[in-house]
């Protein structure tokens, strides 16, 4: 097997939601997620080898190319041959070249499928100096590895006999293998999926010279067109606040309409898929109605993440929510209205003290620091205008909390779990903290911190967590990061010691 010249690696972000947890899934209400330096990499590149075929069963699908997906930290490599018709309603298969060892993966088979789709009609409507026989050369080989954030590292920690703490954590190496099954592993809630799809599809497209991630209008082709594949693999149309995020960064985002992917879906429930013609014409419709607007975290704060590490039921608890919701219009409107109206407090705040960090910079600092080193009750009796802001930012969490749990109540779900009540309080107890919560849809999986960024602060708060006694908490090492998916050259293929 030799590998071509040629490799694109494309990176995306992880997640977290700290407003709009429940609400985002409305298009009446906003959401902020800040994205971290915790990332997803997809390396594509290409390979020349003989040419060794099977005939799949439907002699009018046309061999393409070999496709070889290696996922090292799952210690997995699965090969697959790709088919082409142009007349079938599937128009790509996908036939995995040694079925006794297949493991189905959704989110990357879907991810290619529908990809490969896609770049027909790309290259007829934007490439025409383009055929895919001619992007179809080389055999294909992807290998897909994400930041050690994405999974809690405890086990990695209790089999390495170090003490669960941050400072142990910098001790492990990169993009460590997983321990147990898929069905065992203990995510952190930073999006995974999202991450490892919107990096996929960047880097096909990328590698095939389809796209160029610094224009906003193939950078919203990668968006409307990863929203799919994810939504294919979920089996069901979500808020689609997770993809966004992994394309464009940190933002304000509103959802978009279902009803513009709802054909695709319909056609997926069927086992059909849609021509490529009619899929490129969805991605690129004006019907697209989501927004993102840019929102980093104001400078000078920080955000913290702990990995909680017992877990929660996610679609249930989603299931529960809207069920109640749809069950109690009334009430369920005025909670969510209250919380809408915090939230919205929230992002002004946010907003107010980015554009004072900008008009004065020294006192904007200044202000921070001085509200580090006093108790948050006294900040009401500061007339700086930076600590106003952070007191709006903190009485609104406060609210949101309160209010999360009242809909839990009424729900029957544990949205803030008693555990994690007592663990966001004292953490917000903490000098320099001004905000915590349970990102999301709540639950155990994580807590975050919005904290001032000093040294102090930041160990005053992993003490406070990891000497919690409820349940185990531990620091993650990860710092917000406002970048959405990006071609990345930071990491070679070599480390990965994959053999291509």
């Amino acid at each position: 097997m030799n590998q071509t010249a040629k490799i694109i690696c494309c990176s995306a972000p992880g997640k977290v939601l700290v407003t709009g947890g429940y609400l985002v899934l409305d298009r009446q209400y906003e959401g902020i997620v800040f994205t971290v330096d915790s990332r997803f990499y997809s390396f594509a590149s290409g390979y020349s080898d003989a040419l060794k075929t099977t005939l799949v069963a439907d002699t009018d699908y046309k061999y393409c190319c070999n496709i070889i997906v290696n996922s090292p930290q799952f210690k997995s490599s699965q090969e697959y041959q790709l088919y082409r018709n142009s007349n079938s309603t599937q128009p790509y298969k996908l036939v995995p070249k040694n079925p006794e060892s297949y493991r189905e993966n959704k989110y990357v088979e879907n991810t290619i499928l529908y990809t490969m789709i896609a770049t027909e009609a790309i290259i007829s409507e934007s490439h025409p100096e383009k055929s895919i026989e001619s992007l179809l050369k080389n055999h294909l080989s992807i290998t897909i590895v994400g930041d050690n954030g994405f999974y809690s590292q405890i086990p990695q920690l209790k089999e390495r006999g170090l003490s669960i703490t941050y400072d142990s954590l910098k001790q492990l190496p990169d993009f460590l293998p997983v321990t147990g099954t898929l069905q065992e592993i203990q995510k952190t809630g930073l999006g995974s999926s999202a991450a490892l799809v919107s990096s996929l599809t960047s880097s096909l497209l990328c590698y095939f010279g389809l796209i160029d991630l610094n224009k906003s209008e193939d950078k919203q082709l990668l968006h409307n067109l990863a929203q799919i594949c994810h939504c294919i693999a979920q089996g069901k149309i979500g808020s689609g606040f997770d993809i966004s995020s992994a394309v464009y960064g940190s933002q304000v985002y509103r959802r978009f309409s279902p009803s513009v992917i709802q054909e695709i879906l319909d056609l997926y429930d069927k086992q059909q898929f849609p021509s490529s013609q009619n899929l490129y014409k969805i991605i690129k419709s004006v019907k697209w109605d989501n927004d993102h607007n840019d929102m980093p975290l104001p400078p000078g704060l920080k955000l913290m993440l702990a990995d909680v590490s017992i877990g929660s039921n996610t679609p249930v608890m989603v299931r529960k929510i809207l069920e109640w919701r749809k069950s109690n219009p009334e009430e369920s409107l005025q909670i969510w209205t209250d919380i809408n109206k915090n939230n919205s407090l929230v992002k002004d705040a946010f907003s107010a003290l980015i554009e004072l960090s900008k008009s004065n910079s020294t006192q904007y600092h200044q202000d921070l620091k001085s509200s580090s080193l006093i108790d948050q009750n006294d900040w009401k009796n500061e007339q700086s205008v930076v600590i106003r802001q952070l007191v709006k930012i903190r009485e609104s969490f406060l609210e949101i909390r309160r209010l999360m749990r009242l809909m839990g109540e009424k729900a029957d779900v544990p949205l803030e779990p008693k555990e994690q009540t007592q663990l966001a309080d004292e953490t917000m107890s903490q000098f320099g903290c001004i905000a915590a919560g349970v990102p999301g849809a709540g639950g155990f999986d994580a807590l975050f911190a919005i904290i001032i960024d000093n040294e102090l602060t930041s160990a005053t708060v992993k003490s406070t967590w990891m000497n919690y006694k409820e349940c185990q908490v531990l620091a993650l090492l990860l710092e917000e990061d406002p970048k959405g998916c990006q071609i990345d050259e930071k990491h070679s293929l070599s480390k990965f010691k994959i053999n291509l």
